[in-house]
């Protein structure tokens, strides 16, 4: 166990506080942790961690995910473990915000096929089983909508943006409290918009039953050389055509509010091994023995501090992936745990973070 710091920055504590009480209701607040749950000895080798041990300032929990079926049966996208984990979060006492939805365009594409034309007939049927899944397991605050886009084998939907507005309307009036996200990829809305492929949604044709937007940043670039020190969603940069800045201009041509903009940050580094994944890439590994983390892409606290700046000029706030392994024993002996979390956070808040020598590799 490495040392954990007991104490928070109280500036950004009481200003995140005022724009808390501000903020409206029908998001995911200004700074939102997504959980993955199953970091510990058993599934992955390192300390467990409980959702009471993650940072108070995060808004809302999210869980991700769940996957309605075409016979609209909600399962567990992530593990087989029959929702424990999520019915954890729930009692944590945080708003509990879950992403829902299909494992890809064709699944929507066939459930929308008719609905402007069938008065939504199976909108109706699948919210049959959402509600049986809310009230197993209630305080579901909200839910993000997944699955939306398109890949290389989908095919065009002429229609997608009216059908999905039927789907979202009957969802918006069968659960009138239930605050409503779509999840966009923020590769896709840049490729969409410079080269695209099909016509795909028009967001001032959804907008009006959406409460808010998850912007997902995590896939912008591959690993490489170029990214070793920004992580792989750069501000800018002329070796890629997917920087933060180009998606800035995209997300206004394509009318995203910006109140209900909520931009999806990783809290980790990535490599350039598929194999590798969140057991075996991860800040407190990368603090402990830097011999293995010569060629992994990781962002330090100036680079989070700029997105987080970045979330508060073009959005509403952000959602900190993984929150769970943002290195909560601070083995990287930054500041405070969850050093990524709040790096994002100071800057959302228009503070500096002290550098974390260990973040950065020479």
């Amino acid at each position: 166990m490495c040392y954990n710091h007991l104490f928070y920055l109280i500036s950004s504590i009481f200003i995140l506080s005022e724009r808390t009480q501000s903020q409206d209701s029908r998001g995911p607040g200004v700074s939102s942790c997504c959980f993955y749950g199953f970091r510990n000895k058993a599934d992955c080798g390192l300390s467990e961690v409980l959702i009471t041990d993650t940072p108070k300032e995060c808004t809302s929990m999210i869980y991700s995910a769940v996957n309605i079926d075409l016979n609209h049966k909600v399962s567990d996208h992530v593990s087989a473990d029959n929702f424990k984990t999520l019915d954890k979060m729930l009692k944590s006492g945080k708003r509990m915000i879950v992403y829902y939805g299909r494992n890809n365009q064709a699944e929507w594409s066939s459930m929308l096929a008719c609905e402007s034309s069938n008065g939504g007939a199976n909108s109706k049927d699948e919210m049959k089983g959402l509600k049986e899944f809310l009230d197993e397991h209630p305080k579901i605050a909200g839910i993000i909508i997944y699955g939306l886009q398109y890949d290389t084998s989908s095919s065009e939907f002429p229609t997608y943006s009216e059908n999905f507005k039927v789907y979202l309307d009957v969802m918006r009036s069968t659960f009138p409290e239930l605050i409503i996200g779509i999840d966009i990829f923020g590769i896709i809305l840049i490729d969409q918009y410079n080269d695209p492929k099909f016509k795909w949604l028009d967001i001032k044709v959804i907008d009006p039953a959406v409460d808010f937007y998850a912007v997902t940043l995590e896939y912008f670039n591959d690993c490489s050389p170029d990214f070793r020190n920004t992580g792989t969603t750069p501000m800018n940069g002329s070796n890629t055509s997917h920087t933060l800045e180009i998606l800035r201009d995209v997300l206004t041509k394509l009318s995203f509010p910006k109140e209900k903009t909520y931009f999806k940050f990783s809290t980790g580094p990535s490599t350039m091994k598929e194999s590798d994944n969140l057991c075996t890439a991860n800040f407190e590994l990368m603090c402990k023995d830097p011999k293995i983390a010569t060629d992994w892409c990781a962002d330090t606290q100036l680079s989070f501090n700029e997105k987080g700046r970045y979330s508060e000029k073009y959005g509403a706030g952000f959602m900190a992936n993984y929150v769970d392994f943002d290195d909560p024993d601070n083995c990287c002996n930054c500041e405070y745990p969850y050093p990524a979390f709040h790096a994002l956070l100071d800057g959302f808040n228009l503070v500096s973070t002290k550098t974390c020598d260990s973040l950065i590799r020479h």
